[in-house]
């Protein structure tokens, strides 16, 4: 199945009639595709904005699977099913190294050596933290850094992309000195500890070589060939998002305004934190797991619990009436990419147009996107 092929057979019949609409092509014609049929070069010009990918990405491929699918296939093992997001993962990366190739403005990763090797997942996960805490947020050790889509993609220049996936939950991967994070659109606690886990990866790779890897779902327990890597990167991104200091002075001041002189800590507080570090009430769980704050297990129990009671943590921590969660801001475009596609453009070798064309956005977003966040 090709790539528009699968895209359109995820979608209902309102969701193609909506994309009918924004595209212009018919819903005869996008039920085709959906069986298979081949698009025109039109068609694919007018679906590719409208679908939120790329227009390279559409172009049908030979049989053969790209080097960067083989690097994903030779991630998850041999015999194992390749997830169908893979193959869109593959064609960004291509399309992504494509223009950064062609401008100097791209570099590699300057922060590369900066870290230890993971040679213990949950020592030098937390040590790594704070080092990245030193790297990009001024040594602030207890803040809570919400900012990360926006620091990763500015500042490491990693290539973050968002995906509309429901098999995989985020991958990351280190090729032609170009580092990505792929997060899939969940809500945005799940997605900013996913970028938090892809991240992880990153800074535990110390080598030159190509590397790529899927994470299907990443609050399942890891097992297999990839389980320390895995708890590396669930480790970092905890330490990263809530630190060990700074979860202990809000509980402290938590307690202090509540006038709580409990020793057990409840689903009320967790909400709270799952709330004011970004993160979901699973991630805040697992967090107080890890620095036993409750019982192995007692995140799976009092999640279950809430489930029960209430229909989600979620539902709950809304009753309580606890503060919204931070917005959290995921880039449109990769920042390098954007800033690679407006050097061509100042060099004359690329005009607006095609450059909008080749990011997937509008002329308007290209303009207004070619600033930088403020953090």
């Amino acid at each position: 199945m090709t790539l528009l092929a699968d895209l359109l057979a995820q979608r209902t019949k309102t969701q193609l009639s909506k994309l009918s609409i924004r595209s212009g092509v018919s819903p005869e014609r996008l039920a085709e595709m959906a069986q298979g049929s081949d698009a025109t070069l039109s068609e694919l010009r007018r679906l590719a904005p409208a679908l939120g990918v790329l227009f390279e990405e559409l172009l049908p491929t030979n049989q053969s699977e790209s080097p960067a699918e083989l690097l994903f296939r030779r991630s998850i093992g041999p015999g194992a099913k390749l997830p169908v997001s893979a193959s869109r993962l593959a064609r960004k990366m291509t399309s992504s190294l494509s223009l950064t190739s062609s401008t100097s403005t791209h570099v590699g990763p300057h922060w590369k050596t900066a870290f230890l090797p993971p040679e213990d997942s949950v020592g030098s996960a937390e040590t790594n933290a704070a080092i990245f805490r030193t790297l990009f947020y001024g040594n602030d050790q207890l803040s809570p850094i919400t900012t990360l889509p926006s620091v990763a993609s500015e500042r490491m220049g990693v290539l973050i992309y968002v995906l509309n996936s429901s098999d995989i939950d985020g991958a990351s991967a280190f090729v032609d000195n170009s580092a990505f994070a792929f997060v899939s659109t969940r809500f945005s606690g799940r997605m900013l500890f996913t970028l938090a886990h892809e991240l992880g990866h990153l800074v535990a790779h110390h080598g030159n070589e190509s590397f790529a890897l899927i994470d299907e779902d990443i609050e399942s327990t890891p097992d297999g060939q990839d389980r320390d890597k895995e708890a590396y990167a669930n480790a970092f991104a905890s330490a990263l998002l809530m630190p060990r200091q700074s979860v202990g002075i809000t509980l402290k001041t938590v307690r202090r305004l509540a006038k709580s002189d409990s020793d057990q800590l409840g689903d009320t507080e967790i909400n709270l934190l799952s709330r004011i570090y970004g993160v979901s009430f699973w991630a805040a769980a697992r967090r107080c797991e890890d620095l036993e704050l409750i019982p192995r297990g007692g995140a799976y129990a009092l999640h279950t619990k809430l489930v029960e009671l209430h229909g989600s943590a979620e539902q709950r921590a809304d009753e309580l009436g606890l503060p919204p969660r931070p917005e959290i801001r995921f880039p449109k475009v990769p920042w390098p990419l954007l800033q690679a596609a407006v050097a061509n453009v100042r060099a004359g070798e690329m005009s607006v147009g095609k450059a909008a064309s080749a990011l997937g956005i509008s002329i308007a977003d290209l303009y207004s996107a070619n600033a930088p966040t403020k953090h």
